[in-house]
């Protein structure tokens, strides 16, 4: 039989269990609280390095080709361009072409009602033949003496007037015809069917645009890499698509008010350029044949100096190496190795920052987010 433990003792021993398990379940929490702040800080940590990184953009060093150019404008121009106008009098009574068309030599454009021109020709073509036969006749009696020598001039005389008027009908019945003076394409047609026109009335409008041409200025300087058959780039200002031409003459004398040299560029034909389209001429003067080239936002000017920023081999900071540019074409820059520095020569394959270099100094740590 166990021993009877008084009322008041019971409670007293509830009261400090009742205590003791909140001290524990206390401990516990701050325990585990302690251990939660630990790994954040450790996270705390990563983001702030994370935060230092400059995010960049990079590409590789490229060896190819690079040209110096020069550079200039010009207005594109026909070599032949001509009014082609009515050398008779008459009514339009066939349009054989239109705008745009290209026509050869000595081909048809128009043709004029010939009627009255028809028939001044068969009349002068009858006067030619009658004259013709009266200066035979005339010929005969003089070698037989029953024909004056004053009398036979007047005959030869009329003869020779009849023979030139059937051919000045015969030329005015031709005329009736327009032709194409050279090769070309209709640029403009001024008349209708049914116009009435006259010597010297504007009919079409021809240009001969194969090939079309361009006069630049070079200066002398340049002059001496140029040759003729040399090819030369050129950008149409209003479609920026790119056309190639030729060097097809150098003018033998220099401006001396510029210091240039006339340089005439053939441009072959094609159907978005057209006389008076503005263009831009680039002239090959010189080129290096393997050059090291980057994209022109890799340089970072700093007063007369350039540098770039390599990336290093850990992939997550960057070297600084100051460069020469050269030859610039379109977006590519040729860089050369400045010797007067530590770091090692850019080469080949090299990755260099080319967006976000203006943000770096050597050392910086980078986040690369494109090659």
């Amino acid at each position: 039989m166990m021993p009877c433990i008084p009322r008041s003792t019971h409670c007293l021993f509830l009261g400090v269990f009742l205590i003791w398990i909140p001290s524990l379940v206390g401990c516990s929490s701050e325990a585990g609280a302690g251990d939660d702040l630990s790994t954040d800080d450790v996270k705390a940590s990563e983001v702030e390095v994370k935060a230092d990184a400059i995010t960049v953009k990079i590409a590789p060093v490229r060896k190819e080709p690079v040209s110096a150019l020069y550079t200039t404008s010009a207005n594109l121009r026909s070599d032949a361009q001509a009014t082609v106008s009515a050398r008779t009098q008459g009514v339009i009574k066939k349009l054989m072409v239109e705008e745009g068309d290209e026509v050869e030599a000595d081909q048809a454009l128009a043709i004029l009602e010939d009627d009255e021109q028809q028939i001044a020709f068969e009349r002068t073509t009858a006067i030619r033949e009658i004259r013709k036969k009266e200066f035979e006749r005339s010929e005969a009696m003089v070698a037989r003496g029953v024909l004056s020598e004053n009398d036979f001039e007047v005959v030869r005389r009329e003869a020779e007037e009849a023979k030139h008027a059937a051919a000045l009908a015969e030329l005015n019945l031709t005329r009736t015809v327009i032709r194409a003076p050279f090769s070309g394409r209709i640029v403009k047609r001024s008349l209708d069917v049914g116009a009435m026109v006259r010597d010297g009335t504007a009919v079409y409008d021809l240009a001969d645009l194969d090939p079309l041409y361009a006069d630049v200025n070079v200066p002398e300087r340049s002059i001496a890499r140029l040759s003729p058959g040399q090819k030369v780039r050129l950008l149409a200002d209003i479609s920026k698509d790119q056309y190639e031409a030729v060097i097809e003459r150098i003018a033998p004398a220099v401006d001396p008010g510029t210091g240039t040299v006339k340089v005439t560029l053939a441009v072959p034909r094609s159907d978005s350029l057209r006389p008076g389209t503005f263009v831009r001429v680039n002239v090959v003067t010189d080129t290096h044949e393997n050059a090291l080239v980057v994209p022109r936002s890799a340089l970072v000017a700093d007063g007369r100096r350039w540098h770039l920023f390599r990336l290093r081999e850990d992939g997550k900071s960057v070297e600084q190496v100051e460069v020469s540019p050269g030859f610039e074409e379109g977006d590519l820059v040729e860089v050369f190795h400045d010797e007067d520095q530590t770091a090692s020569p850019i080469e080949e394959g090299d990755d260099v920052v080319v967006v976000g270099a203006s943000a770096l100094s050597e050392g910086a740590l980078v986040e690369v987010v494109e090659k």
